[in-house]
């Protein structure tokens, strides 16, 4: 244990190195030099990040023993080079659609942190400052995940703070009666249906939906997707591989931990969720 932990330390110092790399280059090269390896570099970073996030949040589960990460998928959705190397340590199966994503136009030298949500966290917050400002809506959005199944969440940072979360659930049908049965009444008492009245929008609808009676998943839907996700950033987020890191790092450890599919709830309403997933792929 202790020469796994001293070599994950390496490995996330040496990710670390290579972001500050990619930013710095941004910054630094001459225009052409920049388009011409900026896509390479962009992939490289994006994967170390989820790389990075994932080895982790390895060293941050207490079992007893060890998680097998088997090499189920096809040959063809991996792809060559140092990329596939690194792909081929994220236990993603076949989700190779994550792994293709053209570079931005304009590429940016912001540093990103992806991490594992830690026991001394305050990221809900944190999110409230950087997401919404509005309390009842980061409850809505992360509350459930963060009382009942923190072990799958994960923060996205910039220089600014958090920007970005990824919460997940490896037995979605549990936590949805559970969530439904105690985490709801339990915020139904804090967020009272007349709190939101005078407030934002934002806050009248994360009210409102604490008062609600959520949809229920299907039973052959929560058979073949047994798991479920939830993921979000800032709107000053817009480099996409940042939030598919997210992605890939969300994935990756409920894959680790036997998960067989995932499932995620947006409203058809929801044009900020949806465009967000779209973007993904």
């Amino acid at each position: 244990g202790t020469q796994w932990r001293g070599r994950a330390q390496s490995f996330q110092l040496l990710c670390a190195q290579m972001c500050r790399l990619h930013s710095r280059f941004v910054s630094a090269a001459g225009r052409a030099l920049l388009y011409d390896l900026h896509p390479y570099l962009w992939d490289i970073r994006n994967m170390l990040l989820a790389a990075s996030a994932f080895v982790l949040w390895l060293g941050c589960q207490s079992v007893t023993a060890p998680i097998l990460l088997g090499r189920d998928a096809e040959p063809w959705a991996h792809r060559g080079g140092l990329f596939g190397e690194l792909q081929a340590l994220l236990p993603v199966g076949n989700s190779c659609d994550l792994f293709y994503h053209p570079p931005p136009l304009f590429p940016s030298s912001q540093l990103y942190l992806l991490r594992p949500l830690l026991p001394l966290d305050k990221v809900g917050a944190g999110l409230q400052v950087q997401l919404s400002h509005a309390p009842s809506l980061v409850a809505r959005l992360l509350g459930p995940f963060l009382s009942l199944s923190p072990e799958y969440t994960f923060v996205l940072e910039d220089e600014g703070g958090p920007c970005g979360y990824a919460a997940g659930v490896l037995h979605a049908e549990g936590f949805l009666q559970q969530r439904d049965s105690s985490w709801l009444p339990a915020m139904r008492h804090k967020y009272p249906s007349d709190l939101g009245a005078g407030g934002s929008a934002l806050g009248q609808e994360a009210v409102l939906f604490f008062h609600t009676e959520p949809l229920a998943v299907p039973r052959p839907v929560l058979r073949r997707f047994p798991s479920l996700v939830q993921l979000g950033t800032a709107p000053r987020v817009l480099d996409v591989g940042a939030s598919r890191s997210l992605a890939l790092c969300l994935l990756s450890a409920l894959r680790a931990n036997g998960s067989r599919g995932v499932l995620c709830q947006v409203s058809d309403t929801d044009r900020q969720q949806l465009s967000f997933y779209s973007k993904l792929g």
